[in-house]
């Protein structure tokens, strides 16, 4: 079904107005007081009646005077009907078929009939909502609302609610586990007084109360022999699951668990936050301190005349570095004139023994001449043959000749090494590459002193420019001091007259500090809270202490899959055994118990069957007799009123069976639906919806699991919203109503608005959705009624 026209005669601040309406997602934009919730309220009206003044209802009476009501075109299965509803008291209703124009003879049946199984309340349950139906479910007890999420299936659930409300309510005046004054209260009390009087007035009857007792006894050692025996029963069964169960379980204690403190991520959350205001404060009072130092009230002379005597030191070092720089360059200068003598590198200074060599050039011929002479002297004197002083000549010439030989390569050397130098001038020049030698240690001294000098130059002068703002010319420094001179005794003139702002900035940035420490002290006085609360000195630990705590949750969250597969009574009798042979002796030990029990009872009901035929030939007096009638009446009474206790009780329990029943049959596919709903709305925040017993959690995509309470109330409208609308699609079967939206997502983040915007476009394609909003600016649609 769907709404194609509204047509309104009068109805609140619309006269004589009509709007057409597109299938899929329709958007109706208009600002506050526009009559948007006026026009939904105007749907309903016609579909189900109009509101009447019970109860303090707006009944949206026309301002201007027109006729009350107007008229819907739907899109029915059998073609497009108008209905239309007049007047509010007396009100009529016509319905015509627009194909052949003819009206329906019984209008209320027919829309009744079309509307079905739907009345006014289960609209506005499933179709029907806006932001006041959803801040309603936050506001709720979380009890009645998981009530309520568990009942969404069973059309009509919430008048059943009220009435199971009523059965509990008055069950709870007739008793009361600690009350007195209840009337079941009383009957028990009574009861238990009438029942001690008997006791007091049996004393003439030994022989009937002695064999009541036994009888009594017998029948109590009874009663407890069947509960053993159903209890041994159960135990057996339980070992025969707990067999079954015991590897599973096996695999579940080896993940060990840390008894880890629980840390609320909101309040780690929060002591980051404060990490960051107080680092951000401390940041900016180092800040100011830091300007503080840089804004310093000078002082009104000793500064001024540090910088000049500063200037004047550097003026002296200045002429002393120009001294050592005018030095090295004439030795440069001495040192390039002898290298420019040589060829080569300048060789180093000759020996003694080297000069010898380079002197003595025709040493070998004198040589050579003398020993002959010698040798024909001495051949002469002595007589000695011929012969022999020409082979004495001979070997003094060859020895003469290989020194000379040995004398002309080291000459040779000497002379490759001074080249172009001649043997005279290599001979003048040694005095010269002595003075080399030392000219070089010299120039070498010179540029370490003028290095150092330069750089405590350039100290001396880079606070004073970087004060004057001024650039160091390296190759003028004594431009570059004649400047800052200049420059200083300028800043001289103006620093008195800048000593007043210095003191009010410095005064204002204390102000600023002071401030800002008292938010500091309160930030950590917050944070040291926190610590406090986890027992932790800073932020580090505290991470580490939520961290253990994140894993420890995730290894519990393990341990509770595998046991959720095992009851409760199963694992705690787990527990108690070591290995599974424990289990199957227990077993047959409870097998074997169970026999003995089960033979005792029969004996039992055998000594009981003897005293009873014993008890009947017994009879007792007339008061006795009266007063076991009294106490049965009494006993009558007392189960009658417990009667009727139970069964306000159980009917609160079979209305509750009765609606889950009745949601059981569509309920499976309305929460996978509207498991998926959630998770879209969530930006995939929360993956499943998990139903146990009565009890509703949502699973977060760090398989963290909470309770609905814990949602905040953003998302737990989204999870009602999920359900809402997953509910009109598994219904669609029954009845294809539209879904109307008033302004129903104020509490929704852009994203998230954008996600419910974008499902509800989804469902749009299949069934007609009409959104009142006052707010479009962020969103595209392509359907829009602007009023």
């Amino acid at each position: 079904m769907k709404i194609k026209r509204l047509e309104i005669s009068g109805f609140g601040r619309w006269s004589q107005e009509a709007f057409d309406l597109s299938d899929g997602l329709q958007v109706i934009f208009g600002q506050n007081e526009s009559g948007k919730t006026t026009l939904r309220a105007f749907i309903v009206g016609v579909l189900f009646g109009f509101p009447t003044k019970k109860n303090g209802h707006n009944v949206y009476d026309p301002k201007d005077g027109s006729q009350y009501g107007g008229s819907l075109i739907l899109e029915t299965e059998e073609g497009d009907v108008k209905i239309t509803r007049l007047n509010r008291t007396k009100t009529t209703l016509t319905i015509t078929r627009l194909i052949n124009q003819t009206e329906i003879i019984d209008p209320e049946k027919w829309l009744k009939q079309k509307l079905s199984p739907l009345t006014r309340e289960a609209f506005d349950d499933i179709f029907n909502f806006n932001q006041e139906d959803l801040t309603r479910i936050s506001q709720i007890k979380s009890v009645d609302f998981q009530r309520l999420l568990l009942n969404i299936g069973a059309v009509g659930s919430t008048g059943w609610l009220d009435v199971m409300d009523e059965f509990d309510k008055s069950a709870d005046k007739l008793f009361a586990p600690r009350a007195n004054k209840r009337p079941l209260n009383i009957a028990i009390k009574e009861y238990e007084n009438a029942t001690e009087e008997l006791h007091q007035k049996s004393a003439e009857l030994d022989d009937f109360m002695s064999t009541e007792q036994i009888l009594t006894d017998l029948e109590s050692k009874q009663h407890e022999q069947e509960e053993k025996i159903l209890t041994v029963s159960q135990q057996l069964q339980e070992i025969q699951q707990l067999v079954q169960q015991y590897q599973l379980f096996e695999s579940a204690k080896k993940i060990e668990i840390e008894n880890v403190p629980s840390v609320d991520e909101k309040q780690v959350v929060q002591a980051r936050r404060l990490q960051i205001e107080i680092d951000s404060l401390n940041d900016s009072i180092s800040r100011h301190n830091e300007t503080l130092k840089t804004i310093e009230v000078p002082h009104e002379v000793s500064d001024d005349n540090t910088d000049q005597m500063v200037l004047t030191k550097a003026q002296v070092a200045q002429r002393n570095l120009a001294v050592n720089t005018e030095k090295r360059a004439n030795l440069l200068k001495q040192k390039e004139q002898i290298e420019a003598q040589f060829e080569r590198d300048v060789p180093k200074r000759l020996t003694d023994s080297e000069l010898q060599n380079l002197s003595s050039s025709n040493v070998y011929l004198l040589s050579t001449g003398a020993l002959i002479l010698i040798l024909f002297v001495s051949i002469f004197i002595m007589h000695w043959p011929a012969l022999w002083m020409v082979i004495l000549s001979l070997i003094v010439a060859a020895g003469l000749f290989y020194k000379q030989q040995k004398q002309n390569q080291i000459r040779q050397m000497i002379q490759k090494a001074y080249s172009p130098l001649n043997i005279q001038s290599i001979k003048k020049i040694q005095a010269e590459i002595d003075q080399y030698e030392q000219q070089k240690i010299d120039i070498q001294s010179l540029d370490e002193q003028i290095e150092g000098q330069y750089d405590d130059l350039i100290q001396m002068l880079q606070p004073i420019a970087l004060k004057l703002d001024i650039q160091i010319l390296s190759d003028s420094l004594e431009l570059t001091i004649a400047q800052l001179i200049s420059v200083q005794q300028q800043e001289s003139l103006s620093e008195q007259s800048k000593r007043s702002m210095y003191v009010q900035q410095q005064n204002q940035i204390v102000t600023e500090i002071q401030q800002q420490q008292e938010k500091l002290s309160e930030k950590l006085n917050e944070q040291k809270t926190i610590f406090k609360e986890y027992h932790v000195t800073d932020l580090h630990e505290l991470q580490n202490t939520l961290n253990r705590y994140n894993k420890n949750e995730q290894l519990k969250q393990r341990y509770q899959d595998i046991m959720n597969q095992i009851d409760e009574s199963t694992r705690q009798e787990l527990l108690n055994y070591d290995n599974e042979a424990q289990l199957l002796e227990q077993k047959e030990k409870q097998q074997n118990y169970l026999t003995i029990l089960q033979r005792q009872a029969f004996e039992l009901q055998s000594d009981i069957a003897h005293y009873k035929a014993q008890q009947e030939q017994r009879t007792s007096n007339d008061q006795f007799m009266m007063l076991q009638q009294d106490l049965a009446n009494q006993k009558t009474e007392l189960t009658q009123q417990f009667g009727e206790y139970l069964a306000k009780k159980m009917s609160v329990k079979w209305i509750n069976q009765a609606l889950q029943d009745a949601s059981q049959n569509r309920f499976p596919k309305m929460q996978q639906l509207a498991t998926d709903y959630f998770q879209k709305l969530t930006d995939g925040r929360y993956v499943n919806i998990q139903f146990d017993k009565n009890t509703l959690q949502v699973v977060r995509n760090d398989r963290q699991k909470f309770s609905v309470v814990e949602l905040s109330t953003g998302t737990q409208e989204q999870l009602y919203v999920a359900f809402r609308l997953a509910l009109s699609q598994v219904i669609r079967d029954i009845i294809n109503m539209p879904i109307l939206v008033d302004d129903g997502f104020v509490n929704f983040d852009l994203s998230r608005k954008q996600n419910v915007i974008a499902l509800l476009t989804d469902i749009g394609r299949n069934q007609q959705v009409i959104y009142w909003t006052a707010a479009i600016h962020n969103e595209h649609f392509d359907k829009v009624i602007e009023l």
